[in-house]
């Protein structure tokens, strides 16, 4: 029998995997980016040893997340695996292409200088 750390930790492991995989990343290209060895990162999502916190905050780190996110959805995920009707927010996938707010362009404030004479990065 698991203790109920033991337990939460596997939740952790099983949710850092599916944030790793919704991120259309893999463990191995995860542990490249954070700088540590890919059977460790493994060992960390597997269960098999407990996750350091700065491993967590890494990863955290590299898909965009708040650790308290995955925190409560490793915990909505330990809840759910005795209940049969039991809710789990789903995890969004990244988009393949390019949201639209990241196309439209932008302008800080209104400039006298003419376009021709202003480097400003925000104009083409």
């Amino acid at each position: 029998m698991k203790t109920p750390a033991e337990e939460f930790n596997n939740a952790v492991g099983r949710q850092i995997r599916g944030e790793i995989a919704a991120s259309r990343s893999s463990i191995a290209a995860m542990a490249r980016t954070i700088g540590i060895a890919r059977s460790a990162l493994d060992n960390y999502v597997t269960g098999k040893r407990a996750i350091p916190v700065p491993v967590v905050y890494s990863v955290c780190d590299a898909l965009g997340l708040e650790p308290h996110v995955l925190f409560a959805r490793a915990e909505e995920r330990l809840r759910a695996d005795g209940e049969t009707s039991a809710r789990i927010t789903p995890i969004r996938p990244t988009p393949d292409v390019a949201g639209p707010r990241e196309d439209t362009r932008e302008v800080a404030f209104e400039s006298r200088t003419s376009h021709d004479s202003d480097t400003d990065d925000l104009y083409d």
